[in-house]
């Protein structure tokens, strides 16, 4: 005959063993909370002087900050010699020649969906190899409906190395225009 033990006795052990458990998240917890510090502060270390020193302005990081209007500027498709032509005196223009581009939106102006993206995003790839300053940039490709022949390209510029994320003075930008 097997002796039962009293009710009470198996409520005690249950509590008990919720407690453990719960001690036992707990320290998981901590465990994960202190695993997910950087290593200095995990160590107590401070971490050691190095010599300032600047990537090159064509990688410059992206923590800069961002100009939150884009410059809008607008080539005429054809060979990547013209397109590059066309968009650097924009950009001269525009006194945004030495800025390097967070990223950049382009539409292609084309009665249909697909030639339309397809000339944004060949304009992006002569951007790319043609201007060191846009080379890191995310392009993206879109159609605007329209005759073909045209590509507007929407620069959104990082901030100067000063962190100034105003709008550049001498840019215009198609937000003004509705589109």
């Amino acid at each position: 005959m097997s002796r039962r033990p009293p009710q009470r006795a198996v409520a005690g052990r249950t509590v008990l063993l919720a407690g453990w458990l719960f001690a036992d998240l707990l320290l998981l917890l901590l465990v994960i909370a202190l695993g997910s510090l950087p290593r200095e502060q995990r160590t107590g270390a401070t971490p050691k002087p190095t010599a300032p020193s600047s990537p090159p302005p064509s990688t410059q990081p992206a923590e800069r900050g961002l100009v939150l209007k884009p410059c809008s500027f607008t080539v005429r498709t054809g060979s990547a010699a013209s397109v590059r032509q066309q968009f650097g005196g924009q950009l001269r223009g525009a006194g945004v020649a030495g800025r390097t581009a967070g990223f950049v939106l382009s539409f292609g102006t084309a009665p249909d969906p697909g030639p339309g993206q397809d000339a944004a995003n060949k304009v992006n790839s002569m951007i790319t190899n043609g201007f060191s300053r846009f080379k890191q940039a995310p392009k993206r490709g879109y159609w605007k409906g329209g005759p073909s022949g045209q590509v507007r390209i929407d620069v959104f510029f990082l901030a100067t190395p000063d962190g100034d994320t105003s709008f550049p003075k001498r840019c215009h930008s198609s937000d003004d225009e509705g589109g």
